[in-house]
């Protein structure tokens, strides 16, 4: 009986970005009965994260397959590259051992450099393979600034992942934008299928903000103040300079400004909180307590970096609309997450790398703060009907099913 694979470089126990969706999509198939296995790693994307030196363990109905060696700094470029370049090798090997013919398999976008293998794979196992796109390569190195768009090096590396993207079976895309720019590399090549991130609408519900633990901590700095929040990766690729320029420019006092995360720009932003009296730093905080720290404020701010069109989609924006919180989206405005808000009406859209026009929103939402209360419910029921966990997961057992 064919399997159902699922390659992944983040996997259970690590329970953020990627590893949380890719472990709740295998065990929603095996819990449909579905044979399901997972060749993964033992990688953490936070210090804090937990990780498994099990080579091989039983999880839920899912057989997961590890490959475990010492962890490096992600934030480090060369040596994240040469442990992405060694973790491809290992994956390569590890399939060819235990995909068989007719076996499904979804393949992740990270570690990219596997992607460039996998037609070996197929043609030594006979396998099927459909690439889950996270994250489109060589175009996110570009626009994060890692690569000269113009250079010999990124040309190569298009030529390169163009084709390896082409050659898979079909691939699954995350954001109608993410299609656009797929749809550009592969040129009909491989068939494109969409299915979105969804909202956790039975564990993020709607609470009162005033009764949130995260609140309470920070209630002498937000006041009766119109709360923003911006919680999630502080990465380089949310364009937060922007928004802190934009939060500098705001004249009202009505307004304050909360970041709840860890990443690259963690320093950047606590050096900005302490010389804004506007702006706090919380720190990281645990996807445990998300229902707890995205209640805690009046909207939620989801953003991406210039240059970031189709190539991802921030998965914060369903359980944003989960509590019931409007979103401000600064992003381009044919974007996924643009044409949600828009469509819905369930907050506002600000283009990138604009701290002038993000400044002037921010400043027209607190005049008008009594729509926050309307925008927000439209927001949770859109989560509900629309984007339910639920819903996304059957539709990622259709897909595979087909």
């Amino acid at each position: 009986m064919a399997r159902t694979w699922i390659i992944s470089e983040y996997y259970y126990p690590v329970v953020v970005t990627t590893g949380y969706y890719v472990t709740e999509i295998a065990e929603y198939m095996a819990a449909k009965g579905m044979d399901v296995g997972v060749i993964t790693s033992n990688n953490t994307y936070y210090a804090s994260d937990e990780s498994s030196q099990l080579k091989h363990e039983l999880h839920n109905g899912v057989n997961i397959y590890r490959k475990v060696h010492r962890q490096i700094n992600k934030d480090d470029n060369k040596k994240r590259v040469l442990r992405l370049l060694s973790l491809s090798f290992s994956f390569f090997w590890m399939s060819l051992r235990r995909l068989k013919r007719d076996d499904q398999v979804i393949v992740l976008t990270n570690p990219a450099f596997f992607l460039l293998f996998m037609p070996v794979v197929r043609f030594f196992t006979g396998c099927k393979y459909h690439i889950l796109v996270h994250d489109i390569f060589p175009e996110n190195l570009s626009s994060l600034g890692r690569v000269n768009q113009n250079g010999i090096v990124f040309r190569f590396l298009k030529k390169v992942f163009d084709g390896a993207y082409s050659k898979a079976n079909s691939l699954i895309s995350i954001g109608n934008d993410m299609s656009n720019v797929l749809a550009s590399k592969v040129k009909e090549k491989t068939s494109i299928g969409l299915i979105t991130n969804w909202a956790d609408v039975d564990e993020v519900v709607p609470q009162v903000k005033e009764e949130t633990e995260t609140y309470q901590k920070v209630k002498d700095f937000a006041g009766d103040h119109v709360l923003f929040q911006f919680a999630g990766n502080l990465g380089k690729a949310q364009g937060l300079d922007n928004v802190m320029a934009a939060i500098s420019k705001v004249e009202t006092d009505d307004a304050r400004f909360l970041f709840i995360g860890a990443g690259a720009k963690l320093e950047d932003i606590n050096t900005f909180a302490e010389e804004h009296e506007n702006t706090y730093s919380f720190g990281f905080v645990k996807r445990s307590l998300q229902n707890d720290f995205l209640n805690a404020c009046d909207v939620g701010i989801v953003t991406l970096a210039d240059g970031m069109y189709g190539l991802g989609v921030p998965s914060k924006s369903y359980n944003i609309m989960a509590t019931g919180r409007p979103i401000l989206y600064i992003g381009e405005e044919d974007s996924e997450v643009a044409i949600n808000v828009k469509k819905y009406d369930i907050g506002w859209v600000v283009k990138p790398n604009d701290p002038d026009a993000l400044k002037k929103q921010i400043e027209i939402i607190v005049k008008e703060r009594a729509s926050l209360k309307e925008k927000g419910e439209k927001a949770r029921e859109v989560a509900e009907k629309v984007f339910s966990k639920q819903v996304v997961l059957e539709q990622y057992y259709q897909y595979v099913r087909k």
